[in-house]
């Protein structure tokens, strides 16, 4: 009981002196109010990409507080450094807040010079009267509003385009852009587009892409352009010229576009004539004057044809452009100016018309132009038909004895200046031309011919497929093509077998295919028009023409052709054996030989 009333009396003396204290400290406690605040807070998202495909979307949303100025009105500015020597009002609210759009942001970055995709930081901070808060950064990818500005040319530009120039310069064209400097490092394609006055670039010419601020195009690329958007040649064209700046960005495409400038252009003539003619004392069949004067026909990029040549009299001549004097010549140095490569037996006669001059030694030649190579070359003379190729293959479904393989190809031969023609076994189905009896590497389809201006007969058309092929919609059959590249026409006829015989057939140790037997002779086909022609693998041997597939009762060696007064072909000779057969004493390959009955003339090409 002791023990108890102990601790009672000890732990009321301590609860006496805990109240003292308390009551002794609870006189020296004071309480501190925080300072009033006018603070802009820090937004949740600091980095932000302007997405110009949704311009109406918040750019950014920034909130205050404001114990201190009691205003009713505040303004939000921005900067692009700190000490917002030059702040840009962006806005006023009453409330504590403030949402700016895509559209409005990027467009008051635009007008502040901010340079696009380059991650700028950007400084905030409210107005409340004279009171400032504090600021906050935001790092901002804007993307670009303002358009290309074309530095050069102006619209004083004028240009009279040249053939003789055509690979130096002709226009240089240099912008500026506002939104980019040249460090930044976004991929912006630049397309230099030209129209004439009054299209409205409807009709447009591409005259270069860029990832620079400038482009140079020449002679030759400015006068194609020009002629595409239909422009004359020899007239002068009024030809706007803009800048159209193209961003493939995460957001999409944006697509800027400059303002134009007008410039002159006057381009020249490129369509090639269809007909060279060529006069004077060198060509001694034409000589100076209109009587007969000698014709080199265009085929594709080439005039060519046999002529007969002579340094008498002086030995010189010149190329028309029409069978008169005027208004059209081409003279020596029209060719060198414009960078041809002319055989050495042609000169500069130096005389007033700077002609031509031959002076090599008088013959008959081939004389070849070639437009695109530009060269012009004497050869030995052609014997028969001259074309470019000798002969043309077609293979395809549409062709019933070849298919899409190369076992049996239709081969159509050269039958005269620049015509290829044969009969063909056409069905409804898509075939293509080929240079070569391979797939490659040449072949022309339905489009190369529309593109060169051919005429083509009405039961072809464009396949559509995905090589563009011919499509024969006519009556299947045999029918005469004939494809002529001087008239560039494409045309079908009833079949011609006006031939003596429908084939003839070779064999002998000559070819290559047969040899002296009849298990596989060369089949030799007429392809009408009195002409047998076909493809032929000749090694250095003896053979004969037979006119039925066996050896009697007819056949034809090397005198039966040279009594009947035929020209045939240097590779070709008597091969003096017991039946005075042909032998071949040229190159050994794969040949196309034409028998030509009513020019009188055996080929090989």
């Amino acid at each position: 009981m002791k023990l108890i009333s102990k601790y009672l009396s000890i732990g009321l003396l301590i609860g006496l002196v805990v109240l003292f204290n308390s009551c002794e400290d609870e006189d020296n406690l004071k309480f501190t109010q925080p300072e009033p605040e006018f603070v802009l807070n820090t937004p949740a998202v600091s980095k932000i990409f302007l997405n110009f495909s949704l311009p109406e979307n918040p750019a950014f949303t920034l909130t205050w507080t404001d114990e201190v100025t009691g205003s009713s009105s505040y303004t939000v500015q921005m900067s692009p450094s700190l000490e917002f020597e030059n702040p840009i009002d962006l806005g006023t609210t009453e409330s504590k807040s403030f949402t700016m759009s895509v559209e409005a942001f990027n467009n008051e970055l635009s007008n502040a010079g901010i340079e696009s995709y380059a991650s700028a930081p950007i400084f905030m901070r409210v107005l409340a009267g004279s009171a400032e808060s504090n600021s906050v950064l935001l790092t901002v990818n804007s993307y670009p509003e303002n358009v290309p500005v074309i530095a050069s040319p102006d619209d004083s530009f004028s240009i009279t385009l040249s053939d003789v120039t055509e690979d130096e310069t002709a226009l240089s064209v240099e912008w500026t852009d506002p939104d980019f400097s040249e460090e930044n490092s976004t991929d912006v394609n630049y397309i230099v587009e030209a129209s004439l006055v009054g299209n409205g670039f409807n009709n447009v010419a591409t005259l270069g892409e860029t990832n620079e601020r400038s482009l140079s195009v020449t002679h030759a690329e400015l006068n194609e352009s020009i002629l595409n958007i239909g422009g004359e040649a020899d007239t002068e064209s009024s030809v706007e010229v803009r800048i159209r700046s193209v961003i493939d960005s995460a957001s999409g495409m944006i697509e800027r576009t400059s303002d134009v400038v007008t410039i002159s252009v006057t381009p020249y003539e490129t369509a090639l004539p269809a007909t060279l003619w060529g006069v004077g004392a060198g060509m001694p069949d034409a000589g100076w004057g209109w009587g007969s004067p000698e014709v080199f026909p265009l085929q594709g990029s080439k005039y060519s044809g046999n002529v007969n040549l002579s340094p008498d009299n002086g030995g010189n001549f010149r190329f028309f452009l029409q069978e008169d004097w005027g208004p059209d010549s081409w003279n020596y140095p029209y060719f060198v100016d414009r960078g041809f490569t002319i055989d050495p037996d042609l000169v500069n006669a130096n005389d007033g018309d700077s002609n031509f001059q031959f002076i090599g030694t008088a013959g008959e030649y081939f004389l070849e132009i070639d437009m695109d190579a530009k060269t012009i070359t004497l050869s030995p003379p052609v014997v028969g038909p001259n074309c470019n190729l000798d002969q043309l293959y077609l293979v395809g479904a549409g062709i019933a004895t070849a298919g899409w393989s190369w076992d049996n190809p239709t081969v159509l031969p050269c039958t005269g200046n620049g015509t290829y023609s044969g009969n063909v076994e056409l069905t409804t189905d898509t075939f293509r031309f080929f240079l070569q009896p391979d797939w490659g590497p040449d072949s022309y389809n339905f489009p190369y011919y529309v593109n060169q201006g051919y005429t083509i007969d009405p039961d072809f058309e464009d396949a559509l497929d995905g090589d563009n092929n011919f499509r024969f919609t006519g009556t299947p059959g045999t029918y005469f093509l004939t494809v002529d590249d001087i008239n560039k026409t494409i045309t079908l006829g009833p079949p011609q077998f006006d031939c003596d015989q429908p084939q003839l057939w070779l064999v002998g140790a000559g070819i290559a295919t047969a040899g002296w037997s009849w298990d596989s002779p060369t089949d030799f086909p007429c392809v009408g028009n009195g002409v047998y022609s076909g493809t032929v693998e000749l090694v250095n041997d003896a053979f004969r023409f037979f006119l039925q597939p066996d050896w009697g009762p007819d056949s034809y060696n090397f005198p039966y052709f040279v009594n009947e007064g035929y020209t045939i072909d240097p590779n070709f000779e008597d091969a003096q054996d017991g039946d005075n057969n042909f032998s071949f004493i040229g190159t050994p390959g794969t040949y196309t030989l034409t028998l030509d009955t009513v020019n009188k003339t055996i080929t090989l090409q």
